[in-house]
């Protein structure tokens, strides 16, 4: 595929405007600047992806895209960078031993979009979580968690029908990606997806248990999934919880 039938499709799933007024990086969420058109033209040419179909949401952090490699569904999450929350980044960055220091706010989203992706290539066949494909600079491509191009719902927005199944498998989750070295960092409600059991997200802020923050970020996440999961009624006890993961590692 060369460059002008990259653009030609683009424009056919409805990013003509974007593409059009790409330079002033204040573009559908300050997504699609010139720097990440170019990234998504080169992970076409790799087959990474053959086509952008839409939207899936839009947050404060990325895009996430429903797109197609050959037959298959693929999610394509595009970082923002110039609306990211630096500071906030930065605190799941500094003292990762994976990564070193960035000189500026670009490097920085580069290095949230490759941190995720090492976190969901440690995870991914241990966890339910989506498989990484590539990533390029802002760019993710990933397993689509859906159906025809619909996300599969957050728990935030579905209640599961069997909260203490649900609540046993999520810790049991947690409890692998601690044996694993990782901790999600951002696990709650919002960052389960429900694909006939969790499926967990968003592992942009993991980070491994040698980081300065990581026994925080776990007694976070644990807080977050039992409040949750006793709110449905489901037997959830955090002093318990925290003691079984960490006698899990």
């Amino acid at each position: 595929m060369d460059e002008g039938e990259f653009f030609r499709r683009l424009d056919l799933a409805g990013l003509k405007s974007e593409r059009q007024r790409s330079h002033s990086r204040k573009i559908s969420g300050d997504v699609f600047d010139h720097e990440t058109l170019m990234g998504l033209y080169r992970l076409a040419r790799k087959g990474v992806f053959t086509e952008i179909t839409g939207v899936v949401s839009s947050g404060k952090e990325a895009n996430v895209y429903h797109g197609l490699r050959g037959g298959a569904d693929v999610a394509l999450k595009i970082y923002k960078v110039e609306t990211s929350d630096f500071k906030h980044m930065s605190v799941y960055i500094r003292g990762d031993p994976r990564f070193g220091s960035w000189k500026n706010r670009r490097q920085l989203v580069y290095m949230w979009a490759q941190k995720e992706y090492k976190n969901l290539k440690r995870a991914c066949d241990t966890v339910p979580c989506p498989k990484p494909i590539a990533a390029h600079d802002n760019i993710l491509a990933m397993e689509f968690i859906g159906e025809n191009g619909f996300p599969a719902p957050r728990l935030r927005d579905k209640e599961p029908a069997e909260p203490q199944r649900y609540y046993d498998m999520v810790m049991g989750y947690v409890k692998e990606m601690y044996k694993l070295n990782l901790v999600h960092a951002d696990l709650s409600e919002y960052n389960i997806l429900d694909r006939n059991g969790p499926v967990l997200i968003d592992f942009s802020a993991g980070v491994l248990l040698d980081h300065p923050k990581a026994t925080e970020f776990l007694e976070r996440d644990v807080g977050n999934i039992v409040n949750y999961f006793r709110g449905l009624g489901a037997d959830a006890d955090y002093g318990k919880a925290m003691k079984e993961v960490l006698d899990a590692g």
